[in-house]
This record gives structure tokens, sequence and C-alpha cells, in this order.
């Protein structure tokens, strides 16, 4: 399980030898690789956790006990996942050395964090309400689903491609949706991502100072599209432990990527020049979309001072965002 358990050694190994650089270079990309699948270390623990401690045959009714038992189990993990690694980040005696990786000067206020708090509770509660419908679903056999398999290696080449494919499958579809909800600039038809980003994924953004809550902290309307990377069921037939890894880590993966903090806290730069620059860096380094669409930015044509004047007036949200914290050195992930 590397995040957060390698990130929290690195940070206390930082403690001790302060002097050592922890800001981590581009590697080549096996390099890269290499450690995209160390990293989804975390999510293979928590899909076989949470496949061994549930039984498909409990969803063939719809009862309280199974239903509270997925919303519990949910709840849990985002109190440990989110509250743990916002403590540890802001609250624990490692907070003073972390700070200094901080890519924003300033702290998020309280008011930010009670409604990141908010809106991630509400995220989690429809994350297991998709759960609870995928997982009834497939145990009562609905025609609207290919039926899973419950032996994992009885198709051992489809079932390992498919749990290496997960995080390409999450890249993809979330530059998509992302791009979905962000102005299109386009005059030949309706404006409709001018639209989303006006009544929904602002809200998201309204965050510009992001924290480890900041992640998940979106409109309801946005949590309905972005997890339906949830719904492979209905093209493949699968096992459960592919769903749960799926889910997982569109539960998990925004902690790391909107945590606020260089390496060796969650590093993630890339994420934070969209935070701040609105206009780049919708998806994830590892699947180039940005690049190919001309989205990409690596943050080396800004100094920390500079605020182009859409951070005021971006489709007519954001106002009054000062100082983004947008520093002039390259920063690869």
């Amino acid at each position: 399980m590397s995040f957060p358990l390698l990130n929290i050694w690195n940070i206390v190994k930082l403690a001790q030898y302060p002097d050592v650089i922890t800001v981590s270079a581009k590697g080549a990309w096996y390099q890269e690789l290499s450690m995209r699948y160390i990293r989804w270390s975390t999510y293979v623990f928590l899909a076989l956790l949470y496949h061994y401690t549930f039984d498909m045959n409990w969803a063939k009714e719809l009862n309280v006990e199974w239903i509270a038992y997925v919303f519990l189990r949910n709840y849990l993990l985002m109190g440990v996942m989110y509250g743990g690694w916002h403590w540890f980040l802001f609250n624990s005696i490692y907070a003073p050395v972390i700070r200094k990786k901080k890519f924003h000067p300033k702290i998020p206020s309280e008011d930010q964090m009670y409604r990141d708090q908010f809106f991630t509770m509400l995220g989690f509660t429809q994350s297991s309400i998709w759960e609870v419908c995928v997982l009834h679903l497939w145990a009562t056999k609905n025609p609207v689903f290919v039926p899973y398999y419950s032996d994992f290696w009885a198709y051992p080449v489809w079932s390992v491609l498919h749990v290496l494919a997960i995080g390409y499958w999450r890249d993809m579809h979330f530059y998509f949706i992302h791009r979905f909800m962000h102005p299109w600039k386009t005059s030949w038809i309706p404006d409709v991502g001018k639209f989303m980003y006006n009544h929904v994924h602002s809200l998201h953004h309204k965050s510009y100072i992001t924290a480890p809550w900041s992640g998940l902290a979106m409109h309801p309307v946005e949590h309905l599209i972005y997890y339906t990377c949830t719904l492979l069921p209905m093209a493949f037939a699968l096992h459960p432990f592919h769903f749960w890894m799926n889910k997982l880590h569109a539960d998990i993966s925004p902690l790391s990527g909107h945590d606020g903090h260089d390496s060796p806290a969650g590093g993630s730069y890339f994420h934070h020049i969209h935070h701040a620059k609105y206009e780049y860096n919708y998806g994830t380094p590892m699947v180039p979309f940005d690049k190919l669409f001309g989205t990409y930015a690596d943050g080396s044509k800004w100094t920390k001072e500079e605020v182009p004047a859409h951070h005021n007036s971006y489709c007519g949200r954001n106002r009054g965002v000062r100082n983004t914290g947008v520093r002039s050195e390259t920063r690869n992930h």
C-alpha cells in the first residue's frame, strides 16, 4: 500500500535529513511506468479488502444490513484516508517539515475545509449508491450488466490485463469528462462546457488553494458524471475485484492529486497548475491527452507573481482569486 505509507516514510526521512533533495525529476518512461504500478498497490490492497469482506449473495436482496455496511465502510475509508492525510499534512508533528513543500504559500481557510468536507462526504455517499446498484444488479443477473465471474483465475490473461488497464481507463475517462465541464469556446454549437463550468464544475474550482479534502469536493451533478467510470460491467465480463479497484481508484486518487504539496507528499504539480490556471492540464501526466490537444503546461512560462486576468473572470466565476502560487521552475510527474 504505497500511498500514503511510502509518502509518510519519506516525510519522516525528510525531517531527519532536511538537506536531502526530495523533488523528483521525471524519469525514463519505464521508470514512470514502474512507479505508477507501485502506486497502484494501494488500490489493489483496498480492492482485495473490499472483495474478501463482502459476499455477493448478500446483494441478491435489497436489505438495510448490507446496504448500511457498504455505506459505513466507505465513510470509514473516507475518514481514514482523507481525514488522516489532512491531519498528517496540517496538524501532525511533521506539518512544519512538509509545509516547505507546499505549492501555494497560504493554508486553506476553515470555511473552505468545511465546504470541501461536506461535498467530499456527498461524493462518498454517491459512490456508495453506485456500489449498491452495481452489486445488486450483478447479483440478480440483471440484463443491464454482463454477468460477473467469481473465479479470478478462470480467465487469467483477461483478469490481469484488466487490472493493468484500469488506471488508463480512469485517466481517459477523467480527461474527457473534465474537459467537457470547461468552456469549449465554440461558436458553431452551444458552449455546453461553459454552462457546465458556471453551474457545476466551478464549485470544485473554489478550492484554488487545494488540500486533501478538495479532491472529491464536487457538485453532485459532477459526482454523477465522475462515477460513470464504474459502469464497465455494462460492456465487459468482469470479476467483482475489477469493479472495486475501479471504484476505489475513483474514490481515493483525487486525494494525492489535490493535497497541494510537492514530493514526498502527493507531488501533483501537474494538477496544481490546472487549479491555478484553469485552461491547462485537464487530464493526468501518464496519458498525454493534454499534449495531444494542446492544453499541456509544465509551469515554466509563469512566475509565482504572475496572475493572468482570467483568474478573476474565468466564465464569470472564481472572482477574487489572487496569487495562485505557480512557480517558475519546471515540474513533471
